[in-house]
């Protein structure tokens, strides 16, 4: 099976030898292509099939720099890894862990939603001091966006009215 999906930030292409992909597997990928999250309702919890690699340095799991950095080595999904978070709402500032593939993260101080980024310029690839995530934006779901993206174009539309005159 082969799965593609893209938008203008982030591309994805999932190959499987069989069709032995579930349900849940196939949602995060869409989740993490397009930022959207869907809400699944379900009656017993999964979890992920472990990922057969080498052992990494027990780190309390979490994965470093230090650990081998072979293409199969991008953390797994809901893998814990390194994060470095400013919260712009309460101003903590501190080194923590949170799940990989995650868009946002509650800060532990305020719990306020703050946005992920990763921390290099290319997902699953930690930076010099083992970040895979740095969190220091307020997160905005689509419904802000939206929001945001009307008030500006109103706004526009009354600056041109405005010097039409």
């Amino acid at each position: 099976m082969q799965l593609k999906l893209r938008t203008d930030a982030v591309s994805i292409k999932l190959s499987t030898k069989d069709d032995s992909v579930d349900f849940k597997a196939l949602v995060k990928v869409y989740e993490l292509v397009t930022g959207d999250e869907l809400e699944i309702n379900e009656t017993e919890p999964s979890h992920p099939e472990p990922k057969s690699s080498k052992p990494a340095t027990d780190r309390g799991g979490v994965k470093t720099i230090t650990d081998d950095l072979t293409p199969d080595s991008t953390p797994s999904w809901h893998e814990s890894v390194k994060t470095k978070l400013m919260c712009p709402y309460c101003g903590n500032n501190e080194v923590t862990t949170t799940w990989y593939g995650n868009k946002f993260m509650k800060c532990p101080k305020c719990g306020e939603k703050v946005r992920l980024e990763s921390a290099t310029s290319r997902w699953g690839v930690p930076d010099q001091h083992g970040f895979y995530y740095k969190a220091q934006e307020i997160w905005r779901d689509y419904q802000a966006e939206q929001a945001d993206d009307n008030l500006l174009k109103a706004m526009k539309a009354k600056m041109e009215d405005h010097n039409a005159k």
